[in-house]
């Protein structure tokens, strides 16, 4: 298993589609996962710190685990088929649930645990991705869009 860092969301146009961005700084590699708008909101939202008056899914299932005496140690990206991601929560007890992707990479970014990618996973869908200046984080036109995407959502954009 590889560790991988978690290096943002960008939105795809003309589809205005999110994409997490999961990177392998050893050899400049990126995980690419399209993810659903109620994730890229749920995953933005804990980068910046933000905190909904109200517990949103992914930080209900951190505070069940706590609640459980149970962590989230890490979670893995363990395979792909047809450009579909599958994850696994990798619990303090031993015991593992399999996970979509998206959901997983928020419990991590919640959690502050690591995201490991199995190195076949990573070589089949990794690609390498030239920035302007090495090491850039998000090119301002892409924080510019996302923080577009971010300003257009709505709390009842996630109800049932």
């Amino acid at each position: 298993m590889l560790e991988l860092e978690f290096a943002g969301i960008r939105i795809q146009l003309p589809a205005n589609q999110p994409l997490l961005l999961l990177r392998y700084p050893e050899q400049n590699l990126y995980l690419p996962l399209w993810i659903g708008a109620p994730e890229a909101s749920a995953i933005a939202m804990s980068e910046q710190g933000l905190t909904p008056p109200r517990p949103m899914t992914h930080d209900l299932l951190i505070s069940v685990l706590e609640t459980l005496g149970v962590e989230l140690e890490r979670i893995e990206i363990v395979s792909v088929h047809n450009a579909v991601f599958v994850a696994e929560l990798v619990l303090s007890n031993g015991k593992r649930v399999d996970s979509r992707s998206s959901d997983a990479v928020a419990l991590a970014v919640r959690a502050q645990c690591p995201i490991m990618c199995a190195e076949d996973v990573l070589q089949e869908a990794g690609v390498s991705i030239e920035t302007e200046t090495e090491g850039e984080e998000a090119p301002e036109e892409q924080l510019r869009e996302f923080r577009e995407f971010l300003d257009n959502i709505d709390p009842e954009d996630f109800s049932s």
